[in-house]
């Protein structure tokens, strides 16, 4: 049965590679996935095969080489680092359930109120203690 509902996600041409002193290590190569808003989808694959970077690429904390990724018909490859605030990270995931954008907004700013950062809500996640 095919889904007709339109991307949530879409990905066209995703390359990824990291640099390793001279040695520039190949992890995504032309990827190409459409997921639909309501789908879940798996991924799995060894150590090292870039699950992680295709997650950390489409949560936009991590910036694509080459291609496109669009979140809810927005191009967040387009975005600057501004525009991919803590925030946006957190209500991220929310995109793929039923909320409606308020919704989402609430659920995201309670969730940082939560853990203590309501007020470092605008930071980028590199910003952010680790601890």
């Amino acid at each position: 049965m095919e889904n007709d509902r339109p991307p949530i996600v879409e990905i066209c041409g995703l390359c990824k590679s990291y640099r390793r002193g001279a040695q520039i290590i190949p992890v995504l190569e032309e990827i190409t996935l459409d997921l639909a808003a309501g789908e879940f989808l798996a991924l799995m694959g060894p150590s090292g095969s870039g699950k992680t970077t295709l997650l950390n690429l489409i949560a936009g904390i991590d910036r694509a080489d080459a291609g496109t990724i669009r979140v809810d018909g927005l191009d967040i490859t387009l975005l600057s680092e501004p525009e991919l605030a803590a925030f946006e990270n957190v209500e991220l995931p929310l995109l793929l359930t039923g909320l409606s954008r308020r919704e989402r907004r609430e659920h995201a700013t309670a969730a940082l109120a939560a853990v203590g950062l309501a007020d470092r809500m605008d930071h980028r996640p590199g910003q952010l203690s680790g601890g």
